[in-house]
């Protein structure tokens, strides 16, 4: 460790400039800079050097000699930097991770000064200048493309998650030192400041539980991980320490997921054949020799030795119910001889416990034992819905399964961390829009939520393969452009990333990227292409996808046809307040009523609208970049007409769902012909999705298990789509019309008013309000046609409750409704929540808010 730091004490104040040369910058640091601030200021030299600018490091501005300054240091201190803030009257927000960077003369020479509040902070500012001195085109000002600012996060936890499903594409990467060094590059250059590795998760047992990996435990002589050796015990050991180190030294924590416990077979089995039940005798590969009689002692005395032999661990994340391998009745003891072991030994480990049927005694024991904790759960089920918390969850399953459930209570005993499964949704295709990711760090905030955990790309991939199975590489030879497959997904980590630590950065930080790929010409649209595409998988999941296709494990929006039409016409949605579902729209048409929810016509032309959009703005890319094309252009073209593919496909699916409702609810035939219609549309669509994927992507993609279509490709699922056509056609060749039969009207989307109808809102939210008393909404909104009725729907933020409704009243003043909700239906022990329902004159229908623009509902924090 000395060593280390008097090597580094020697860089900081070495020069690299000849006798004869003049340093063009000069570089000034605190004397003892942190681990990740010496890794900002050599990502900030690697900037100068690649641009050629000769520079120097030194100790004190006195020393300087370059006609550019920068001055790096913490806000406060006995450092020049600190010393340059205090002198210029200049603050900085009082919160971790806080960073400015300002301007200032000493002496005649321009200086560039750099604070953080905390080493994190500082590191942040330091590749904030390194990226603007990479974008810099003029050789004579290095600098001039550096811009005062001042930023603190909003999001105070910004982490990336990943699984360990298949050993063989895991070992791939973990025992890579270069392939981590540049991933956590790309980490902490995003501000992401916490990856989280997850051993266990449906992975046939590997890692079940994780101790044996690293080491044996005395006492446990017969609980092993079958065919590994003491050399490969302390490879392991020795690579994640050293991850873990390579995790600080860029300012990011680490979180280990400890998910499985002992392997029971079943649901941990993740689909890979033969692991239905646990095995009877030692597989390789496999943790043998735990059993009913030493789960809890095993495990906690595991646990106790690997805090000590990992020492650099900043959290461990618990899956907590019986997918972990605990029964019912073994967890509440089994937590609470852990918690307690934890107590005692690494008092300030922090813990995150998956929220999962999550039992409230366990809870319990965590507050009562005095560990710090959290308790993480779930954002739109497993898979990345639109940017808000469901406003219901499906009532097939409990809320505390999916979603934040009745854990938002008060007095506030813990703090709730937002995961967002987008891994489900989002597997292999490019993703990145600034907004969705404004509006979903935004909504973290609920229940003063520190922050959130968002999938890696590719996050599924081997998922449910043999543990000794080759990994495939995703892209074909003639078509990859980079190293590391995580590459091609820059822009995804920029909005997560940055958006969530600053949701007002500049759109420079991604343009200036997307010109350096794609060249001013092209780079607009291209950009804008990618943020309107990136819409299609959140939209399909929220307003187009069967409820029973949640799990991570099952689902997969971007590549499945998502069943036969009959059963997708069935299906239940995953936002039922939001949306209408295909029979419910075939159930209106018929017997009449109104609905203030998007109904599936509008939900269509929505779909068509985009792909169109999408289309349009991949014309205008292939224009401007004419004869310049390279291999990310046409990749990245490839996945955006994937996109916009997907979105054609569901455009003309939901009207044939639809239709093929009407036939079952009348038996008329004209219905089904007019469904087979809309489904042979529909296969068109997805016959331009295989067109488009081309040779570009692998023949089989192996992203889960394979007889729920999670491996395969796109022309895959052609042929069975194909196939479930065949039996519509032989289904209407055979149909014989009941003796009565009810005329069903002929469905025909883009004919639907909903859509078109102008409502016009004013309403002053309600955000806070005193307990114990009522909470009065008004609000001012028009159209058209006029305003039949206006409602109020409304529940505390508990999901276990059912929403109420109450008539919005007409005030008297033009456009004026008034609603007072009582204080003995407004429960102390939660916040309240509300949206409007509203209805004009031809039965058009609407919610405010927005889903489109915001968030669909309020959130009224009560005052206690």
């Amino acid at each position: 460790m000395l060593f280390r730091l008097s090597l580094l004490l020697l860089i900081l104040n070495s020069t690299v400039y000849g006798a004869a040369d003049i340093p063009e910058v000069s570089i000034v640091t605190d004397q003892t800079p942190g681990v990740s601030v010496t890794s900002g200021v050599t990502k900030l030299t690697d900037a100068l050097k690649a641009k050629n600018i000769v520079f120097e490091q030194v100790g004190t501005i006195k020393e300087a000699k370059g006609k550019l300054v920068i001055v790096a240091g913490l806000s406060v201190g006995g450092g020049e930097a600190a010393r340059l803030l205090k002198d210029a009257n200049r603050t900085l927000p009082d919160v971790p991770e806080a960073l400015t960077i300002w301007k200032t003369n000493w002496q005649k020479k321009r200086v560039w000064v750099i604070n953080g509040t905390d080493d994190r902070g500082l590191m942040y500012g330091l590749l904030d200048v390194a990226d603007r001195v990479s974008w810099n085109a003029d050789s004579k000002s290095p600098l001039a493309e550096v811009k005062e600012i001042t930023e603190k996060p909003d999001a105070s936890v910004r982490a990336i998650s990943i699984y360990t499903m298949q050993r063989a594409y895991w070992e791939s990467r973990f025992y890579d030192q270069a392939y981590w060094a540049r991933y956590l590059d790309m980490l902490a250059k995003n501000r992401f400041n916490s990856l989280v590795v997850i051993f266990g998760y449906e992975n046939g047992g590997f890692l079940a539980p994780c101790y044996p990996y690293f080491f044996d435990v005395e006492g446990y002589p017969g609980v092993r991980m079958v065919g590994l050796t003491a050399q490969e015990q302390q490879r392991n050991l020795a690579a994640i320490n050293r991850l873990i180190d390579m995790c600080h030294e860029r300012g990011i924590k680490f979180t280990v997921g400890i998910w499985d416990h002992i392997y029971r077979g079943g649901v941990q089995g993740g689909g890979i054949p033969g692991t239905t039940t646990s095995p009877d005798k030692p597989v390789p590969g496999l943790v043998w020799g735990v059993n009913s009689e030493n789960l809890i002692s095993y495990n906690k005395t595991a646990l106790a030795k690997f805090v000590k032999m990992v020492p650099g661990l900043d959290a461990i994340q618990f899956r907590m119910h019986n997918e972990s391998g605990l029964k019912e009745n073994e967890q509440e003891s089994f937590w609470s001889d852990v918690f307690k072991m934890l107590k005692a030994t690494v008092p300030n480990l922090h813990l995150d416990l998956r929220a999962k049927e999550l039992p409230e005694p366990v809870i319990q024991s965590a507050i009562d034992i005095g560990v710090p904790f959290r308790i993480t759960t779930k954002y739109w089920m497993e898979q990345m819905g639109l940017p808000f918390h469901p406003t219901a969850i499906n009532p097939e399953k409990s809320a505390r399964r999916h979603s934040y459930s009745d854990m938002l209570r008060y007095p506030q005993q813990y703090k709730m961390h937002w995961r967002l499964w987008n891994g489900g949704t989002s597997r292999i295709l490019l993703w990145g829009d600034p907004e969705f990711a404004r509006r979903f760090a935004q909504s973290t905030h609920l229940y003063n939520g520190d922050g959130y955990e968002v999938n890696e790309p590719l996050a599924t991939k081997m998922e449910a393969q043999p543990h000794d199975a080759k990994p495939f590489d995703l892209l074909k030879p003639p078509y990859r452009y980079y190293d590391y497959e995580f590459e091609r997904y820059w822009h995804f980590f920029q909005v997560f990333g940055r958006i969530g630590y600053n949701p007002q950065t500049p759109a420079e930080v991604w343009k200036r990227e997307f010109e350096r790929r794609f060249g001013k010409q092209a780079a607009p649209s291209v950009e804008a292409a990618l943020h309107k595409a990136s819409w299609v998988l959140p939209r399909i999941i929220s307003s187009s996808y069967p409820y029973s296709s949640f799990p991570t494990t099952r689902g997969w929006a971007e590549k499945q046809r998502l069943g036969d039409l009959p059963s997708f016409a069935k299906a239940q949605l995953t936002d039922l307040p939001q949306f209408l579902t295909f029979d419910e729209e075939a159930k209106l048409l018929l017997e009449g009523g109104e609905t203030a929810k998007l109904r599936p016509g509008a939900n269509s032309v929505w779909f068509r609208k985009t792909a169109a959009e999408i289309n349009n703005l991949i014309a205008e890319a292939e224009k401007a970049i004419g004869n310049n094309r390279n291999k990310e252009f046409n990749s990245t073209i490839t996945d955006l007409r994937i996109l916009s593919g997907l979105a054609l496909y569901h455009s003309r699916r939901i009207p044939a769902a639809v239709s093929y409702c009407l036939f079952e609810r009348t038996q008329d035939l004209a219905a089904l012909k007019n469904a087979i219609a809309y489904e042979t549309s529909a296969i068109e669509a997805w016959r331009q999705i295989v067109t488009a994927a081309g040779d570009v992507y692998a023949d089989d993609l192996m992203m889960g298990v394979r007889v729920a279509d999670l491996c395969g490709n796109w022309k895959d699922e052609l042929v069975a789509l194909e196939n479930g056509l065949a039996k519509l056609e032989q289904k209407r060749q055979n149909f014989v019309s009941p003796a009565s039969v009810k005329s069903a009207p002929q469905y025909k989307v883009g004919q639907d008013t909903n859509f078109d109808t102008k409502f016009n809102f004013i309403h002053q939210p309600v955000t806070s309000a005193p307990v114990g008393k009522p909470i009065t909404v008004n609000v001012k909104v028009n159209a058209p046609l006029g305003i039949k009725w206006v409602r109020l729907r409304y529940r505390s933020v508990n999901q276990e409750q059912d929403y109420r409704v109450l008539a919005m009243l007409p005030t008297g003043e033009k456009d004026a409704f008034q609603v007072v909700v009582p204080a003995e239906q407004i429960s102390p022990k939660w916040d309240f929540m509300y949206y409007l329902e509203v209805m004009d004159n031809n039965s058009n229908g609407t919610i405010f808010p927005d889903l489109d623009k915001e968030t669909p509902y309020i959130i009224t924090k009560l005052i206690r």
